[in-house]
């Protein structure tokens, strides 16, 4: 992908960033444009773990007020950084990742020693590829949308590590149950890489000084998203599925009736 191309993928979207003490890459959803209106503002936050939320932080998502913390990350990461909830917001765990990648640490470092010789970029689009096809993954993603049927009051705040990949993947799904264009759901996922720059940089640098010359580029693939593994994806979910209303009703449980529910829940006119 160009750097011009994802530029102007972007720029499809204006972002509702809310700036939380200790949280990146944190936005509110709402405005994005779906099928038969926007997502209301308010109801869909997706972001990186609330390890280092301050107490700031709390106060501003005990104030939209938040319901539920969806954490997708796997036992290690969870025991390395556990979320910080604010207010009375139920935690609901999801580990999508241990059945396709044992993570026990988020890390660069650490990542690139799991993956060992292995070219970062494949691995991640095997992983995309593994969210589609892999019936641990599935059953993970279908409880998460259902999660959001059950959303009457305040919003829904859905995490992995960094924000990025799980969260971007899910929040891909809830983009597709609400009937967004492809274009919209690719220029969410890439948003990450401008609203993660700052820590990235800083993490390249942290870790970059730890490893071979080789392994830089490698902790930049690891950082940052690429069109090529959501699009790994979508291209599959078609040629499985044919298309994306078909993969959320046979895969994930998500027919016309609950597709109907979460648009009445989660749209406005």
């Amino acid at each position: 992908m160009s750097r011009e191309y994802g530029k102007a993928m972007t720029d499809i979207l204006i972002p509702r960033v809310l700036e939380l003490e200790g949280v990146n890459n944190v936005r509110d959803m709402g405005g994005y444009p779906v099928a038969g209106g926007h997502i209301r503002p308010g109801k869909l936050i997706r972001g990186e773990d609330l390890y280092c939320l301050t107490p700031a932080g709390e106060q501003l998502l005990a104030q939209i007020p938040l319901a539920k913390v969806v954490d997708l990350r796997t036992d290690g990461e969870v025991s390395d950084r556990p979320d910080r909830t604010p207010g009375d917001a139920a935690l609901i765990r999801l580990d999508v990742l241990s059945s396709v990648l044992p993570v026990h640490s988020a890390s660069p470092a650490e990542m690139l020693k799991q993956l060992g010789k292995n070219d970062p970029a494949v691995v991640f689009q095997d992983i995309y590829l593994a969210f589609v096809h892999q019936s641990a993954c599935l059953d993970r993603w279908g409880e998460f949308l259902h999660e959001l049927l059950t959303l009457a009051e305040g919003a829904l705040y859905f995490h992995c590590t960094a924000g990025k990949d799980r969260t971007g993947f899910a929040a891909a799904l809830v983009l597709m149950a609400l009937g967004a264009e492809r274009q919209v759901i690719m220029a969410d996922y890439l948003l990450s890489n401008r609203y993660r720059a700052a820590v990235n940089q800083r993490l390249l640098t942290e870790y970059g000084a730890l490893v071979a010359e080789a392994d830089r580029e490698n902790i930049l693939t690891l950082l940052q998203v690429q069109e090529s593994y959501l699009n790994a994806s979508l291209q599959a979910i078609d040629e499985q599925y044919g298309d994306s209303k078909t993969f959320l009703h046979r895969a994930l449980g998500i027919g016309p009736a609950e597709r109907a529910r979460l648009n009445a829940l989660l749209v406005e006119r």
